[in-house]
């Protein structure tokens, strides 16, 4: 399944929540996927809103295949998961940038990408996840040099100004589901995305999604911590490919957004493409 695309000019962050019934489809989401109901009433007393509210929620919900009852549990779907990570990532990623705006950074460190003078100006830039300075004065970030360093020394850089340009790298997650049409498909799919795209860092969320891992790529593969692998790895603008079974994926995505900065996401469903051209 591909990712859900954001409208364009559609209201984003906070001011998304501002249309009537929003806030409680989020809410909805955050609680199904968080916690196992099989009766509609104990939602509506977390939610604080009436049983027919629920219901009529439940009912627009189910029509847009964001939510599913599965063994007389109320679940979202693959689709409705990515649709509530997407609303809080936006909530969340509004807030921070507006509270960035607030903050005041003086100093930092980085890689010396050449060698620099003491009090000599510094252009700064993110290279494969590491902040870097090479002698320069015109720039988005710039600094002073405090001390002299060489070409892959650590130097300590002053009187910061403009903001370092930076876009975190979307988190790529595969979705291995619990009931696979075909083991086979799984494998020929993931492989493909191996191919098409040379990530910086592998990961993944459960054992089933672990051991597929191993039998497509012979790369080292995170298994442990694996969100917060994920999240500072994007953050830091370097590209994950993350494989996750579907049972864990709520619960990968809450710990993806915690602590903060959230990191973004692209989901897809391993085995749907590689069925369709069969």
């Amino acid at each position: 399944m591909p990712k859900i695309p954001p409208n364009e000019g559609a209201p984003h962050g906070l001011s998304s929540l501002r249309r009537a019934g929003r806030v409680t489809e989020v809410l909805f989401l955050n609680e199904i996927a968080l916690h196992p109901h099989t009766r509609l009433r104990p939602i509506a007393r977390s939610l604080g809103v009436t049983v027919q509210a629920v219901s009529q929620l439940h009912r627009a919900l189910s029509r847009r295949g964001w939510v599913q009852l599965v063994d007389g549990v109320y679940r979202p779907t693959v689709r409705g998961t990515a649709a509530l990570h997407e609303a809080l990532t936006s909530v969340r990623t509004d807030v921070d940038d507006r509270l960035g705006r607030l903050r005041v950074v003086g100093r930092t460190r980085a890689i010396a990408r050449r060698s620099v003078r003491a009090g000599e100006q510094v252009l700064l830039s993110m290279e494969e996840g590491v902040l870097s300075a090479r002698p320069g004065a015109r720039g988005a970030s710039r600094g002073r040099a405090v001390h002299p360093a060489r070409s892959g020394d650590l130097v300590e850089v002053e009187a910061l100004e403009g903001i370092l340009p930076m876009r975190p790298a979307p988190v790529r997650c595969l979705v291995l589901p619990t009931r696979p049409s075909s083991g086979a498909a799984l494998a020929a799919d993931l492989r493909a995305h191996l191919r098409t795209r040379a990530y910086a860092v592998l990961a993944a969320e459960g054992l089933e999604a672990f051991h597929l891992m191993r039998r497509c790529t012979s790369a080292a593969v995170a298994r442990f911590g694996v969100a917060a692998v994920c999240r500072e790895a994007s953050q830091m603008g370097v590209s994950v490919l993350v494989v996750v079974t579907e049972e864990r994926l709520p619960a990968f995505l809450q710990r993806l957004s915690e602590p903060t900065p959230v990191a973004p996401v692209d989901l897809e469903t391993l085995g749907e493409r590689s069925t369709a051209t069969r």
